[in-house]
């Protein structure tokens, strides 16, 4: 697994194209900070699934908030403005899976 650092936390790389070239998805796991809020971005070439694996988030879908706990998920629509935020005292931990190999990723101001 490759570990990346991001705004606000870290995420684990499970499987993408970089780490095996047949793969035709990605999925990593994602840690956000307590009290920490992901960069604001959109991927302009796959959907994203979040499932919460610990914690209770507030997810951004463009200009909906959405709140999230321990075993709950969502879908984040191609081209769609998302970031995530840790509501909670602990880390919030959630899996990230990728309909692409290869996500293309577009921090937005």
């Amino acid at each position: 697994m490759k570990r990346v650092p991001i705004h606000g936390g870290h995420m684990q790389w499970i499987i993408d194209q970089s780490i095996n070239s047949a793969s035709d998805i990605s999925l990593a796991e994602m840690t956000i900070y307590p009290g920490e809020t992901s960069e604001l971005h959109r991927h302009n070439n796959c959907t994203e699934i979040i499932y919460i694996l610990s914690g209770t988030v507030r997810q951004r879908i463009d200009d909906r908030w959405i709140v999230l706990e321990t075993g709950e998920s969502c879908l984040i629509p191609i081209g769609s403005a998302h970031q995530t935020q840790n509501l909670g005292q602990m880390d919030s931990r959630m899996i990230l899976a990728y309909s692409r190999g290869t996500r293309h990723y577009e921090a937005i101001k």
